[in-house]
């Protein structure tokens, strides 16, 4: 029992092992130093997305059959060859491989993690304080992210390609540390499971629990708007004068902002309830999209935007994990994160197409926009249902 356990302090290490990771800060700006104008980078980023869709479900499936471990594993040596191939990549066609090994590292992580530590907190008797586990990870994950956001762009002011190398080091020491977390009984199939059966038995528990979809559509419509806004703000903050050490300290203003936020998430919920935090939620995000659409203040709003951003993913992976059976665990995470790939695949490049030809002001006026009319939509959905009825819990 005291070894499941010690995954969640081991998991804390890991978040900050793949989170320090160099290249975040300048991807969009390395690839343009190698000729890619913006379209062809949303198109890359579209790639990544068509990779994720397709992959995301099987990588769950492997999760699920063969363990969240060996899922881990795999996903740690797939990044590792993405940036030895970013590193050596001269045109569109290496780069789109490149950006495939990532995206398959990102499916075999996405599902296998969160059921990797969820279950283990089963297998305790201890899932009820899953939310504090959840905020601490973000912690650890915002911490890597300000060291990256930081380091990257310092070292990227020199030489975009030593910060892919040190990436590429972390993302070894990754794996090898893979190799030390334990594999959950709860959730372990017994004997062999058919693969079309298990996806199909996955989509059949996410269709008797319809709530799980609601929150998918909300948390992962959210994404969408705040990861695409996230990754061409760099080339906004490039097109005013920003050199890439101002970058990385705005970047890591955001990261910071996001540190802080994890460790009041549990907090802010609690105080709260569900109903009130969905509530309160949705206005203050799109506040925060059209002080960056519409105003000077950009910096600012995207900085507590990504405060706002990871709240909601600490609470909401906490509902919806929640919902979900041990045994389809994975699948159902990776079915949550091909729903994100799927709406990316579409909006990634139609946001560098107006950047590229009407300016990121009219992008981001487009993000502003779809983001008001979605989680309006997403919000209504969730607050009819009764479930949605928590009240916040009293202190004594």
């Amino acid at each position: 029992m005291k070894s499941v356990m010690d995954n969640i302090r081991k998991n804390y290490i890991f978040r900050f092992l793949i989170g320090t990771g160099f290249s975040d800060a300048i991807w969009l700006l390395y690839l343009a130093s190698r000729g890619m104008n913006l379209v062809q980078i949303g198109i890359l980023e579209a790639i990544f997305h068509i990779a994720n869709m397709l992959c995301e479900v099987p990588t769950g499936y492997i999760a699920d059959r063969f363990g969240r471990k060996t899922s881990r594993l795999l996903g740690r040596a797939a990044a590792f060859i993405s940036s030895i191939v970013m590193i050596s990549g001269s045109n569109f066609w290496h780069f789109a491989l490149g950006i495939v090994f990532t995206s398959l590292s990102y499916n075999l992580e996405s599902g296998a993690g969160d059921a990797l530590i969820y279950d283990s907190m089963v297998e305790c008797g201890q899932e009820d304080g899953y939310m504090k586990v959840r905020g601490r990870q973000e912690i650890c994950y915002q911490a890597a992210r300000l060291v990256s956001l930081i380091g990257g762009g310092l070292i990227a002011t020199y030489s975009y390609v030593l910060a892919y190398i040190i990436t590429a080091a972390i993302h070894l020491a990754s794996f090898l540390f893979s190799f030390s977390f334990r594999e959950p009984d709860v959730g372990r199939t017994q004997g062999r499971i058919k693969f079309f059966g298990h996806i199909v038995d996955s989509f059949r528990v996410v269709w008797e629990h319809k709530g799980i979809i609601k929150y998918i559509f909300y948390i992962e419509g959210f994404s969408l708007f705040w990861t695409t806004l996230f990754f061409y703000f760099q080339n906004f903050l490039k097109s005013k004068g920003y050199i890439e050490f101002q970058i990385g300290l705005v970047l890591a203003a955001s990261a910071v902002a996001g540190l802080l936020a994890s460790t009041v998430a549990y907090r802010i919920e609690k105080r709260l309830g569900e109903r009130k935090l969905i509530l309160t939620a949705t206005p203050i995000a799109i506040l925060l999209f059209s002080m960056i659409a519409f105003t000077n203040m950009e910096s600012l709003a995207l900085i507590l935007l990504s405060g706002m951003e990871a709240i909601l993913f600490v609470v909401f992976s906490d509902y919806i994990n929640r919902q979900i059976p041990s045994r389809q665990r994975a699948t159902i995470l990776s079915f949550e994160s091909m729903a994100f790939s799927v709406m990316m695949i579409a909006f990634f490049p139609a946001v560098g197409a107006i950047s590229e030809h009407l300016g990121f002001k009219t992008a981001f006026t487009f993000i502003t926009g779809l983001a008001l009319v979605l989680m309006t939509i997403s919000t209504i959905l969730m607050l009819k249902d009764k479930r949605v009825e928590k009240e916040p819990e009293q202190s004594g």
